[in-house]
């Protein structure tokens, strides 16, 4: 099909057949020339083609620029589809930073607190039991306070609880892995404090508010705002002069302690293996004194008594235990 075109056109321009075939002449004649003068003259090639690069380089640069940006366009382009897969990326790195920031900040603030409850325990001298607080004031008492150790890490009974600043309340109930704490704000809190300026002794009542009252005051009491509040070791479950708050309301005889824990932000507290000094009397080991028991070595160390002798006996008089006789009659009578 082609032989027949190419063969049609010949024959209908004979003239364009021939310049084809002169021009294809041509180009191997040059060629064939340009190999010869390369080989006759190896020089002047060299400088032909340094020349004819010189020339090229700037036509092909300018060329190539567009070249050049196209590329870069196409680079922006994929850079561009590509981003919303890289936002997502980095917003999900940035996520994973911000939740290690919070874990770094809230460990942070635990080991302070830490700290400091070691410090309590320090300087108390009590053994003490570390814990976390892991609910909120609930349950059977209006305020208290449920705890995650129990008599599995020896919290006993009326066991003394506090935190970093102060005291918190006592253990009022024990399970084997958790415990109940009553805080000093519950209506039926009660714990025998002292005013460190002035030695007055009370009772620190909860009626369910923030700011417990002191109950029990002497009189004469002369308890003013910013005295500062102590236990006073009275009743045997807190130990003596435990910081507790200070006074922040008087009227009367109507005195108020703002408390030096913050109840409403527990997260670990301390709960105290107190033991109070127990009484004489109530020792097993009293009673009254026996006398020590006898036996051959006390009898020789004791000074012999001296036997009683009995009283002499007359001849004459007749033993004590013999029967009368008669008296004779002389007379024959």
């Amino acid at each position: 099909m082609r032989r027949s075109i190419g063969r049609a056109v010949r024959i209908t321009n004979p003239e364009r057949g021939l310049a084809h075939r002169a021009s294809f002449a041509i180009f191997v004649a040059a060629s064939l020339g340009l190999l010869i003068f390369s080989k006759v003259y190896p020089t002047l090639t060299e400088e032909v083609q340094g020349v004819l690069v010189d020339v090229a380089a700037p036509v092909v640069d300018v060329l190539g620029e567009p070249v050049t940006a196209f590329r870069h366009f196409g680079s922006r382009v994929a850079d561009t589809l590509d981003g919303a897969d890289r936002v997502e990326r980095l917003r999900a790195e940035n996520e994973r930073l911000k939740r290690w920031r919070d874990v770094a900040m809230r460990l942070d603030g635990e080991n302070a607190q830490l700290r400091s409850l070691l410090k309590v325990s320090e300087e108390a001298r009590i053994p003490a039991v570390t814990t976390r607080v892991v609910s909120d004031p609930g349950g059977p008492f209006v305020r208290a306070i449920i705890l995650d150790a129990g008599a599995g890490k020896g919290i006993g009974k009326f066991q003394p609880v506090t935190d970093q600043s102060g005291v918190v309340g006592r253990i009022v109930t024990v399970g084997r892995q958790s415990a109940r704490a009553l805080l000093l704000t519950d209506l039926n809190s009660r714990v025998p404090v002292f005013i460190r300026r002035t030695g007055d002794r009370a009772i620190l009542v909860g009626d369910n508010s923030d700011r417990p009252k002191l109950a029990y005051l002497p009189m004469e009491s002369s308890a003013r705002i910013g005295d500062e509040v102590l236990t006073s070791g009275d009743g045997g479950i807190f130990p003596a002069r435990m910081p507790v708050g200070v006074v922040d309301f008087v009227d009367g005889g109507l005195v108020r302690v703002k408390l030096a824990a913050d109840l409403s932000r527990l997260d670990f507290v301390n709960v105290l293996a107190y033991e109070p000094v127990e009484k004489p009397e109530e020792s097993p080991v009293a009673g009254p004194l026996e006398p020590p028991p006898g036996g051959p070595s006390v009898a020789r160390e004791q000074p012999a008594e001296p036997a009683a002798v009995p009283p002499p006996v007359s001849p004459a008089a007749p033993a004590s235990n013999a029967p009368a006789t008669p008296p004779v009659d002389e007379g024959g009578t």
